[in-house]
């Protein structure tokens, strides 16, 4: 009778266990914000062009012209945002 109630005893803990893990599991769930994981689904991947051996290094070289361009652009905001010399006569 004893060996029985223990059983039971070790069946029901084991059942509080996984109902305290299923529900840890969906609270963890409830905090995925699938709104943002679907729309990462449904987003086309990121294609790359495929050019002819010729195009390449065009491509590279504009490339290389975008990013130049870009971080003058940097430059140029970052220079704005310094204060002027006593000598400039702001």
């Amino acid at each position: 009778m004893a060996l029985v109630v223990q059983q039971i005893i070790q069946l029901l803990n084991a059942i509080g266990f996984s109902a305290y893990g299923l529900g840890y599991l969906i609270e963890a769930l409830s905090q995925v914000p699938w709104g943002a994981v679907i729309d990462w689904l449904h987003a086309t991947p990121a294609v790359t062009p495929q050019l002819s051996l010729g195009n390449e290094a065009v491509y590279a070289q504009f490339q290389q012209l975008m990013d130049t361009q870009f971080q003058i652009g940097e430059l140029k905001r970052l220079i704005l945002t310094m204060p002027a010399l006593p000598s400039e006569g702001f």
